[in-house]
């Protein structure tokens, strides 16, 4: 800086240019010196060297902002400063160089609290020009002043330690009130740039939360934060609907988040009555915000709702959903207060109308927002909401009011406060359960929405609230709601499919709440219905002549009400964990489901259901690839077997197809789809053998993992255990040896195979490491010749450079190598794993040592690390000895490791017990 000043004076050239000059590079230096490399001691000596001119750089940069008219003049500040101070341009750039420095470090104690000063009062003058419209502001300047004074704000290392001067200053600044007058200015004009006016108040109220908190009660600034929270009130209020002509009332939503997390920590840390004018500060101020919210949460008028297009209607409804957040907040602060309020506001206004509806929607969804956080013990504010004269007079009659559908504003309004009381309802399903007296009025009026395709999925989510809550006391209604599936089922298109399953789910745990032998009578008539609407569309496909798409998707839907009927109707774990270590309470629940589960109608549905899934199969429509195999579709295939899944339990289950049933069924479409063997013992694959078999090697899983033992009181009539454990032994071996064969198939090698197709890989090793977590002892009974060849595979999946191929084989690895070790618990199956671990152990580690020596991602370490930690646990003396030798060879595992690293790693990573350190050691030696 001094060079380029008396360069300009010994040359005689203008002290303007000169400091054009300087100003440029100061604006560049910062980012610049970022980038230089240079030695250690070097860059030391250069970066200690521009520390000391940070005074003389801070100098020059706020005098030439300070040259806006109006401002402070600067002490000592050099002529070509002021002169440059004389223009907006220059301005805005002196602005974004003090970021730029900002960002290389300014220290606190000395520069950075008077350049924090310098920024705030500079702001203040642009606001003035601003307000005062005398054409001496610019919005460049305006967005690099405010840039600079929110990075200063927002520095969390300056906060920690000088939360005091800061906190004071900033608030000095923005209690004068001016932040509040540009702010209406800028709505009045719809100006663009209230951003960057509110920016520096709400860096501040985010980083300085807890400094807020802990002095809203002190004598000499409780006034300023005042002040303060009443600016941040009227940003949360700020003129507009936001997304269609603001976007600035959103901003502050997260500090309000803060500041409740605040107050509760400062409650829980303070004793007393310390805590009572800091609380009563904090719950005035949250008053404000709960009506500042809900005026804002209410929708614009019909004329501009329905003129506007779907991005700015997503921006306001993105901002419902934090301004939901935030009156939780509020809700955490001021709890029975507030509740008491709305109540008392939706009450005031009598039976609901389109009269004004934007304002009781906004009341409705206020409460609905703070439903999850209302106790179910509340007894002064909610019995008076939901009183059987409020809900029969207010609320549930609008459920029943409709327009003539040609007023598409009235429509509008009207659909809006019906979704709004529906999802009231929905909201607070846990406290309805005990006031089951009133679920006989409410949910019938639910369901009225499902009538109203706007409505359906509000309707929906509030049936599945209530029923999730109060299963037990609808017992007097499950009837209903079991005809309200069926005309659900028979309505079609009507309600979508996914509504449609959420509803059946939902139906179906009413039902399994209520007593085992009503079971069967509750859910005959949908089962009745549901088996007659798939063998129609079974029917259907059959007949139907050109493309059978629209009808498999039917038949695809009608299987999937059928798998969330059956996932509705399973046990909790916990009863059948309880019941299979011997609880009795559980066994018996789950011997009595068993026995009232053999009735005949139940039975005759299990047995339509397989009928209808056989049927399916069998259909001679379907197309044929050269070789003949049944080419299903994908969707349809993974819903037939989702069926079967939903319903494969180790309790007792009211669709539970038999046991060799399931089996028979899982096996005939393997082998109509994935691979059928010939005569000479040879597979035939299908066409898309391996975008179809994922799905089938997952319910063969779930066959091995959750097939109830014989031992179990409930599965009297299940095989005995060893005939379920040949039967599950023989199909994973058919599994297992047709999809390596089929990945061996491919002339490239079964490296690129596994890579080509790796989510054939990692289903075949997730069957496989779920036998050995679960039932170990499967193992035995599965045809060696298929453990080896899926040992092979596991060989080759090692090298592929994939996650999804590596991550579930060295899954399968570690749970076969710690069953194999000498600690691990001895079971039919330890004499083969620990034959399978002398035989590929060896190609394990190399494979392991390869990838962490370069040939893999670095990404995949973890996984490999885990693997060898196993090794090195469970079988170290023979690691050790393997080791030895594979490091032994040249430039292995890496040209880059010495032998010197090698011996090294070794030691370290078979001396330690820690999986972090084994994870540290492996990091370190693939660097």
């Amino acid at each position: 800086i001094n060079a380029m000043q008396e360069h300009a004076r010994s040359t005689g050239a203008d002290s303007a240019q000169a400091g054009f000059a300087i100003v440029d590079f100061l604006e560049v230096f910062p980012e610049e010196l970022n980038r230089t490399a240079l030695a250690a001691a070097q860059q030391g000596r250069l970066v200690q060297d521009v520390r000391a001119a940070l005074p003389l750089v801070l100098q020059i940069l706020t005098s030439v902002v300070r040259g806006l008219p109006g401002s402070v003049p600067a002490d000592n500040a050099p002529e070509f400063a002021q002169r440059l101070g004389q223009s907006a341009q220059w301005r805005t750039r002196a602005w974004k160089g003090i970021l730029q420095w900002l960002q290389f470090g300014i220290p606190g104690d000395s520069l950075f609290v008077p350049l924090l000063e310098v920024c705030l009062q500079q702001l203040r003058v642009l606001a003035a020009h601003r307000l005062r419209n005398d054409g001496l502001d610019d919005d460049d300047e305006i967005q690099a002043a405010s840039a600079a004074a929110d990075d200063m704000v927002s520095n969390m290392k300056v906060a920690a330690k000088y939360a005091r001067s800061v906190g004071a200053l900033v608030l000095e600044q923005l209690s004068q009130g001016w932040v509040v007058q540009i702010l209406d200015h800028s709505a009045r004009d719809d100006s663009q740039d209230a951003m960057a006016w509110s920016a520096v108040a709400i860096s501040f109220g985010e980083t300085y939360t807890d400094f807020i908190v802990s002095h809203m009660a002190d004598p000499g600034l409780s006034e300023p934060i005042g002040a303060y929270l009443q600016l941040m009130v009227a940003l949360t209020r700020y003129p507009g609907h936001h997304g269609f002509d603001e976007d600035v009332s959103d901003q502050p939503l997260n500090f309000w988040y803060l500041l409740q997390e605040a107050l509760l920590e400062y409650s829980y840390d303070s004793e007393g009555d310390a805590t009572i004018p800091t609380m009563e500060a904090a719950r005035r101020t949250y008053a404000e915000v709960l009506r500042a919210l809900v005026a804002k949460s209410a929708f614009p008028t019909a004329d501009t709702w329905l003129s506007a297009d779907r991005d700015t209607r997503e921006r306001f409804a993105s901002y419902r959903r934090e301004s939901g957040d935030a009156l939780l907040n509020a809700y955490y602060v001021l709890r029975g207060d507030m509740l008491g309020a709305l109540v008392d506001e939706v009450l005031s206004l009598g039976a609901l109308s389109l009269d004004d509806w934007q304002r009781a929607e906004a009341l409705l969804f206020a409460l609905r927002s703070i439903g999850e956080a209302v106790p179910v013990t509340e007894t002064e504010h909610l019995p008076r909401l939901f009183s059987a004269k409020a809900l029969s007079g207010q609320l549930l009659p609008v459920l029943q009011a409709r327009t003539d559908g040609s007023d598409r504003a009235a429509q509008w309004g009207l659909t809006s406060l019906q979704a709004a009381v529906i999802s009231l309802t929905g909201a607070y399903g846990e406290w309805w359960r005990e006031r089951a007296e009133l679920l006989a009025v409410v949910v019938p009026s639910v369901a009225t929405g499902l009538h109203e395709p706007a409505l359906v999925p509000t309707a929906v989510a509030a049936l599945r609230r209530i029923c999730e809550n109060c299963r037990e006391q609808l017992g007097s209604a499950a009837s209903s709601l079991v005809q309200l599936a069926c005309d659900v089922l028979r309505a079609g298109a009507a309600v979508p499919a996914r509504e449609q399953q959420r509803i059946f789910e939902s139906v179906a745990e009413v039902v399994l709440a209520q007593p085992p032998d009503t079971h069967a009578t509750m859910l005959e008539p949908l089962t009745s219905v549901l088996l007659s609407a798939l063998h129609t569309d079974v029917t259907q496909l059959e007949t139907v002549h050109g493309s059978p798409e629209p009808q498999i998707a039917v038949l695809t839907d009608r299987l999937r009400l059928a798998e969330a009927l059956a996932r509705g109707l399973q046990f909790a774990d916990d009863i059948e964990e309880h019941a299979l270590a011997g609880d009795a309470d559980a066994v018996a629940a789950l011997v009595f489901a068993a026995q009232c589960y053999q009735g005949a109608s139940l039975q005759a549905f299990r047995n339509g259901l397989l009928g209808v899934l056989s049927r399916i199969l069998a259909l001679p429509e379907w197309p044929r690839d050269a070789a003949g195999m049944v080419q299903l579709d994908d969707v349809l295939l993974e819903s037939m077997l989702a069926v079967v899944n939903s319903a494969v339990r180790r309790g007792p289950h009211a669709f539970a197809l038999a046991f060799s049933d399931a089996v028979t069924f899982v096996g005939s479409v393997w082998t109509a789809v994935v691979a059928r063997v010939g005569a000479d013992g040879t597979p035939t694959f299908g066409a898309r053998w391996a975008d179809q078999c994922p799905a089938l090697l997952q319910s063969i899983a779930q066959l091995a993992t959750v097939a109830a033992p014989a031992t179990a009181a409930w599965s009297a009539a299940a095989p005995n255990s060893d005939e379920t454990d040949r039967v599950l032994g023989a199909v994973i071996t058919r599994a297992i040896g047709d999809v390596c064969a089929g990945l061996a198939c491919d002339a490239s090698g079964l490296a690129v195979a596994i890579e080509q197709q790796p989510v054939v890989s990692e289903y075949v090793f997730d069957l496989s490491t779920r036998v050995l977590q679960t039932r170990p002892a499967l193992l035995a009974c599965v045809d060696h010749a298929a453990t080896a060849r899926l040992c092979e595979l596991s060989v080759h999946a090692l090298t592929v450079p994939s996650r999804l191929a590596l991550k579930p084989t060295a899954y399968f690895l570690t749970a076969l190598i710690r069953l194999s070790g000498g600690s691990a618990r001895s079971t039919p199956a330890t004499p083969l794993l620990q034959a399978l671990w002398a035989e590929y152990g060896a190609a394990w580690l190399r494979a392991a040592l390869a990838g962490i020596g370069g040939t893999l991602p670095r990404s995949l370490l973890p996984n490999l690390t885990e693997l060898l930690f196993a090794m090195a646990r469970n079988h170290l003396h023979t690691v050790k000895s393997w080791m030895t030798e594979l490091l032994a060879q040249p430039a292995f595992p890496s040209p880059h490791a010495d032998a010197a690293a090698k011996r090294n790693f070794q030691q370290q990573l078979l001396g330690t017990r820690s999986f972090v350190r084994a994870k540290a050691v492996v990091g370190e030696f693939s660097i």
